[in-house]
């Protein structure tokens, strides 16, 4: 159940990933403010695992002001379901085609502010296909063993929120994490 009472919205920007509503609300205090919220298409991600690698996607990120190594993420296209998307974004990102796919639910990247969660997939048996990136995309392919991922996320080297969730997620599923 909502906790927050939404009084008003306006749509302050949209472009052709994002728009960004302002809401006028109630906080679950009783207080009165603003809020606003970015609202995406829904998304998807991947977990590429080839043999004993992770296959991540290297790419500048404008507000990170660098470059991060992360899974495969994107947006849904008009239509398309959880499963689609993951399978397109990583023909598109890396290149890549898996023969066996697993879901590994839905996280939230900021839920303070992002709408929608990013549902977390599970890729495996792949092989190289023919794939084209978006024209404002420059992504290269980082490839990992099991071991090294885990200790570059513990090091910091990856630090996407969503990446380090569904490592998480796959390495408790795999055993390749121990449960405490």
């Amino acid at each position: 159940m909502d906790a927050y009472r939404r009084l008003r919205s306006r749509e302050a920007y949209r472009n052709r990933w994002v728009s960004v509503e302002v809401h006028e609300i109630v906080h679950p205090s009783g207080v009165e403010g603003e809020h606003l919220t970015i609202v995406t298409p829904a998304a998807s991600a991947v977990v590429a695992v080839d043999g004993e690698e992770l296959v991540f996607a290297r790419q500048p990120r404008f507000a990170a002001r660098r470059s991060l190594i992360e899974i495969v993420k994107g947006g849904a296209e008009a239509g398309e379901s959880a499963l689609a998307c993951a399978q397109r974004e990583l023909q598109e990102e890396l290149g890549l085609q898996a023969g066996s796919w697993e879901p590994l639910g839905e996280v939230y990247e900021i839920p303070s502010i992002v709408a929608r969660p990013v549902a977390l997939f599970l890729a495996r048996d792949l092989s190289a296909c023919s794939g084209t990136q978006e024209d404002v995309e420059s992504i290269s392919p980082v490839r990992m063993r099991l071991a090294a991922a885990f200790d570059s996320a513990l090091r910091g080297e990856v630090c996407d929120a969503v990446t380090l969730a569904a490592l998480l997620r796959f390495g408790l599923r795999s055993g390749a994490l121990l449960r405490a």
